[in-house]
């Protein structure tokens, strides 16, 4: 019976030695697991390395925009300034005045333009502008020669005399300019006999 009784208890010791054994196996499995998210963390640190390459745009950027500065600053330089004499008749159309106007030009063309928009208005709000009514077309010059194309309004039409000075004031304000040796007009780009028909026009009129 003694016997029976040790064998029974080695058995007992042994199951119970052997499940002990196999629930110590999952705890190890278990805690290896939460160890495994910790592999996830590099992935955070890629971003940073692009940040470089977003600041080289605002390098170029700012290089390419010195060259329009600086073009704007030789436009500006190359901007002249001549003082004229622009003539203009009295109210009572009696005789020519003269007033003195600062024009500003980057070429040629725009300089003889400047100079005839400064015939179409006065300093003096009495005085008579003779060219104020009459539209210049075009103005070029030709080996000496400024030609000019009008169009006379009917509304810009004047009598002999104020015609005449029409001219004076035309001829005496361009020819200030040392370069133009003669002055062509053309009437919507014909070379009338006369102006406005009261006075001969010369092709051209040449510097006196």
């Amino acid at each position: 019976m003694k016997t029976r009784k040790w064998w029974a208890l080695a058995a007992a010791v042994l199951s119970i030695t052997i499940i002990s054994a196999c629930g110590a196996k999952p705890t190890t499995n278990g805690a290896a697991q939460p160890e495994q998210p910790t592999a996830e963390q590099p992935t955070t640190e890629q971003p940073t390395t692009e940040q470089p390459n977003e600041e080289k745009p605002s390098d170029e950027t700012t290089k390419s925009e010195q060259p329009t500065t600086d073009k704007g600053q030789e436009t500006k330089s190359e901007k002249q300034e001549k003082s004229l004499d622009v003539f203009v008749s009295d109210d009572q159309l009696m005789e020519l005045k003269s007033y003195k106007k600062t024009i500003q030009f980057s070429n040629d063309d725009e300089k003889y333009q400047s100079a005839l928009q400064a015939l179409k208005t006065s300093d003096n709000d009495k005085d008579i502008p003779l060219w104020e009514k009459i539209d210049f077309k075009s103005v070029k010059m030709d080996k000496g020669t400024l030609v000019l194309d009008i169009h006379i309004p009917e509304e810009g039409h004047l009598g002999a005399g104020g015609e005449a000075f029409a001219l004076d004031a035309l001829t005496k304000t361009l020819f200030q300019f040392d370069e133009v040796k003669a002055i062509d007009i053309l009437v919507d780009g014909k070379s009338d006999e006369s102006l406005m028909g009261h006075v001969t026009l010369k092709h051209p009129i040449k510097r006196p």
